[in-house]
C-alpha cells in the first residue's frame, strides 16, 4: 500500500519538488498551499496524476484530510526577504499556528 505525504507549501519551489520526488518513489502526495507566494504552474505537470491532489487551503485554520497520512512535511511559509516585509503576519502565523495545525495530521 502507498504511503501518503501531505506537503504544505506544496505549490512553492521546494513542495514542489517534494512532491516530483515522493511519487517517483510510489507515494500519495496532497499538495496544500494558499497560493499567496505558491504558483499552480510549479505543481501543473502533476494534475491528472492520480497520487497528486491539491487543495487550496491557509493552513493557519484546521486541516482536515481523507484517509491516513503518514508523512507531514510542512514547507508552507513566504519564503524570500521581501515577502517578509511584505507579509510579516502571514509569515509569523504559518510558523506557529500552520506548524501547529499541519502536526494536527498526525
Amino acid at each position: 500500500m502507498k504511503k501518503t505525504a501531505v506537503i504544505t507549501g506544496g505549490a512553492g519551489f521546494l513542495g514542489s519538488h517534494l512532491a516530483d520526488k515522493l511519487i517517483r518513489e510510489d507515494c500519495k502526495v496532497i499538495c496544500i498551499d494558499n497560493l499567496i507566494t505558491g504558483n499552480l504552474d510549479n505543481i501543473g505537470h502533476l494534475f491528472g496524476n492520480e497520487d497528486f491532489s491539491f487543495i487550496k487551503h491557509d493552513i493557519t485554520n484546521f486541516i482536515h484530510v481523507m484517509g491516513p497520512v503518514d508523512y507531514i512535511l510542512h514547507f508552507a511559509s513566504p519564503a524570500s526577504p521581501i515577502d517578509y516585509l511584505q507579509l510579516p503576519i502571514q509569515t509569523l502565523k504559518v510558523g506557529s499556528l500552520g506548524t501547529h495545525k499541519a502536526l494536527g495530521l498526525g
